[in-house]
C-alpha cells in the first residue's frame, strides 16, 4: 500500500489522526487490537510522523502527580502505516513502564514515613481517646505531622521510602525548626523509624543532629517569697487600688496620666495582668490579646476556663483552667471592674487593626514590671524581667506545690493545660526542682567529719 502523506489531506501540521479510528486508511486491518487513544500527525518541521498517547486513569502513574498529559514521541518515520505500527509498539513499551512506575510508586507509599506515619497516629489516637485531655492531646500530635509550618508531612522526605532518606534531609529539616519544636519532632520521627525498622533490617538510618540552645539553665522565675514581696510593692504602688473591691466606673477614674506610666491604674492592670498570667500560664503574645468573652466561669467547680478562639498563625484553639483556689475569687472580681465586654488586660489602650498597640502593651507591663522589681528585690538583674517570667513562676511554683504534677500519667495533662510538652516541663523544671529538692534532704542527714577542720596546735 503506498503510504499516506500531507498531500493526502489526511495529515496536516494541526490535526492529529486516532490510529483505531483510520485502521483501514493506514493498512492496519481490522482485526488487529490498537490501544486507545492513540493518535499520529505529520509536523511541518519534520519529514517523520509523530504519535500522541494518553494513558487511561487506571494506568497513568501520574495521577498522584496531577500533570496529567498525552505522551508524544516521533515514529522515525515518514510512512504512515509504518508510523502507526511503531506507535503500537511504542505504546505497549509505555504501558510496560507504566506498570512499572505504578508498583514502584505503590510501594513506596507503603515504605514511606507517611506509611508509618498513619499506623503510629492510629495507635496514638487509640490510647488517647478515653483520657479527659484526649482530644486536645490527638490535636497536638496531629499537628505534628499536618502543621503548614513545622509538621513532617510537608517535607518531601516523608513521601519517599525510609531507606532513601538521608542525614542531609533530616539537618535541613530541624535547621527550620525552632529549639522548642525540635524535641518533640524528634521524639516523632524516632517513632516512625522503630516503626520501620522491621521492614528495612540492617539498615542504618540516619542520625539526628544535636539539640543544642535548649534550656541547659535554670530559666529565671520568682521564688515564692520574692514573688510575695513583688506582689505586696506592686499593691503599695497602686495605693492599695490593686486589692480593693471596685465596678468598672470607679476603676476608671482611678488616677490616670497618658505621660507617665507610672500612675495608679497601670500599677494595678501590672497587678492584674501578672496573676491572669500566674494563673492561666500565659505566653508574652497573648497577654495583651485576651478579651473577656474568651472567659468562662464554672461556679459548680469554682474556676474560670479561657478559651482562646483566635489563635495566631497555624497555632491550635487552646482551653486552660485555672488550679488554685484563689484564681476563683480573684477572676470574680476583677470582673466586676472589667466592661461587659473588651480587652481583659489595660482595657482602656486601643487595639488597632495592625496590632502596634500589642506591643505597646506589654512594652508598657514589662517596663512598670522591671520598675517594680528594681524597687523591691535589687538582687535581680533587670535584663532577666519580663511577663515571661510570670510564666516560668507560675509552672516552677505549681510543680513546687504538687510534685505529683510531675509524674505521668499527670505531667501530661498538666502540660496540655498549661500549653507546653511534658518534655519542656521536664528539662526547664522539673529536673531542677528534684535536684534541689535531693541535695536539701541530702544536706540534712550528713555529718561533718572529725578531721575536716583546723586544728590549732598550742607550743
Amino acid at each position: 500500500m503506498a503510504s499516506l502523506s500531507v498531500m493526502d489531506g489526511k495529515f496536516n501540521d494541526r490535526t492529529w489522526i486516532n490510529i483505531s479510528e483510520s485502521r483501514s486508511e493506514l493498512g492496519l486491518g481490522n482485526r488487529v487490537s490498537f490501544p486507545t487513544n492513540l493518535n499520529l500527525k505529520k509536523r511541518v518541521n519534520s519529514p517523520y510522523f509523530y504519535a500522541s498517547w494518553m494513558p487511561d486513569l487506571s494506568e497513568d502513574y501520574r495521577v498522584a502527580t496531577k500533570k496529567r498529559c498525552p505522551l508524544e514521541s516521533s515514529t522515525g518515520t515518514a510512512d504512515a502505516r509504518q508510523a502507526s505500527l511503531n506507535a503500537i509498539t511504542w505504546v505497549k513499551e509505555k504501558q510496560k513502564e507504566c506498570v512499572y512506575k505504578i508498583n514502584e510508586i505503590e510501594e513506596t507509599k507503603s515504605k514511606c514515613l507517611e506509611y508509618y506515619w498513619d499506623e503510629h497516629f492510629e495507635k496514638y489516637t487509640s490510647t488517647r481517646s478515653k483520657n479527659s485531655s484526649g482530644k486536645q492531646q490527638i490535636r497536638d500530635e496531629s499537628n505534628k505531622w499536618f502543621s503548614p509550618t513545622f509538621g513532617i508531612g510537608k517535607e518531601k522526605f516523608s513521601k519517599i521510602r525510609v531507606d532513601q532518606i538521608t542525614k542531609k534531609d533530616i539537618d535541613n529539616y530541624f535547621g527550620t525548626l525552632s529549639n522548642g519544636m525540635k524535641s518533640q519532632q524528634k521524639t516523632v520521627l524516632k517513632s516512625l523509624f522503630d516503626i520501620a525498622e522491621p521492614d528495612f533490617i540492617g539498615h542504618s538510618f540516619p542520625s539526628f543532629p544535636r539539640i543544642t540552645g535548649v534550656q541547659e539553665e535554670q530559666v529565671k522565675h520568682f521564688e515564692s517569697d520574692e514573688f510575695e514581696i513583688l506582689m505586696n510593692t506592686i499593691i503599695e504602688l497602686s495605693d492599695g487600688a490593686a486589692q480593693r473591691e471596685m465596678s468598672f466606673e470607679e476603676y476608671s477614674y482611678l488616677e490616670y496620666n497618658k505621660f507617665n506610666r507610672q500612675n495608679q491604674r497601670n500599677w494595678v492592670d501590672l497587678y492584674d495582668a501578672i496573676w491572669v498570667n500566674y494563673f492561666f500560664f500565659l505566653r508574652s503574645q497573648d497577654v495583651p490579646r485576651l478579651q473577656i468573652k474568651w472567659f468562662t466561669e464554672d461556679p459548680k467547680n469554682k474556676e474560670f476556663v479561657i478559651r482562646n478562639n483566635e489563635p495566631k498563625g497555624d497555632r491550635r484553639i487552646e482551653e486552660t483552667r485555672n488550679m488554685r483556689p484563689d484564681a476563683y475569687p480573684f477572676f470574680r472580681r476583677l470582673l466586676k471592674r472589667r466592661p461587659d465586654e473588651g480587652w481583659l488586660n489595660t482595657p482602656f489602650i486601643k487595639r488597632p487593626i495592625d496590632g502596634g498597640a500589642e506591643k505597646y502593651v506589654i512594652r508598657t507591663l514589662n517596663f512598670l514590671l522591671k520598675k517594680a522589681v528594681d524597687k523591691c528585690l535589687p538582687n535581680w538583674d533587670l535584663l532577666d524581667v519580663n511577663m515571661k517570667t510570670i510564666r516560668h513562676t507560675s509552672f516552677r511554683h505549681h510543680l513546687e506545690d504538687d510534685m505529683t504534677l510531675g509524674t505521668y500519667p499527670n505531667i501530661v495533662d498538666f502540660a496540655s493545660n498549661g500549653l507546653t510538652s511534658p518534655d519542656m516541663l521536664q528539662k526547664t523544671y522539673i529536673n531542677y526542682i528534684s535536684r534541689e529538692r535531693t541535695l536539701r534532704e541530702s544536706k540534712k542527714n550528713m555529718r561533718s567529719s572529725n578531721y575536716s577542720l583546723v586544728k590549732r596546735v598550742s607550743r
